[in-house]
């Protein structure tokens, strides 16, 4: 089961650096695209807080399935935002630099899934207790707990796209055609 889990997460990511960039291009914007990726993010991270889905998904297909969603969508947006990184950042400080921002970039990108990771793990293992479900030892409550450090990170990354990202003169450009066109 979990190799079929982890192969349908991979078929996201795959799907999410081919849909999200399709997408990104058509709209001239990349960080839209960011937007999107943050907003869908957030949107499935709330409903299963809001269900309570990772708590009482055991039995429940219903609940399963939204975190399932949630899985897979994050993964679609992992590699959607990696898929254009090189393009925002070549939109925003010119192909001359993008060697070196691209190197810093994808330096913090790793520091972030390190970090990201021993983040949770911490989480896990102080919020919440072990309890057994199907033979094994797990801890709901710190999953769940995990979630919500999630989306207040999705939030903070939505809110740093809107406030201090600004269109490129591109992008600008392309929705002012668009509106021509019409």
């Amino acid at each position: 089961m979990v190799g079929i889990l982890s192969t349908v997460s991979a078929i996201f990511n795959a799907g999410g650096r081919l849909g999200f960039s399709a997408w990104a291009d058509l709209m001239k914007d990349r960080n839209t695209i960011y937007k999107l990726i943050f907003i869908l993010s957030i949107a499935f991270t709330g409903a299963v807080i809001l269900t309570s889905g990772i708590q009482n998904g055991n039995g429940n297909i219903l609940l399963t399935i939204l975190v399932l969603g949630l899985i897979f969508v994050v993964n679609a947006g992992y590699g959607g935002g990696f898929s254009n990184v090189p393009t925002l950042l070549s939109d925003h400080y010119g192909m001359g630099n993008i060697s070196a921002i691209h190197g810093l970039t994808l330096s913090a990108w790793a520091f972030a899934g390190l970090t990201g990771n021993q983040m949770a793990t911490w989480i896990v293992n102080h919020f919440g207790s072990q309890v057994e479900i199907d033979g094994h030892m797990v801890n709901p409550t710190g999953y769940q707990c995990v979630l919500y450090a999630t989306i207040v990170l999705y939030i903070i990354a939505l809110v740093i796209c809107l406030l201090f990202v600004r269109p490129t003169e591109k992008a600008l450009a392309a929705k002012k055609a668009k509106k021509e066109a019409k």
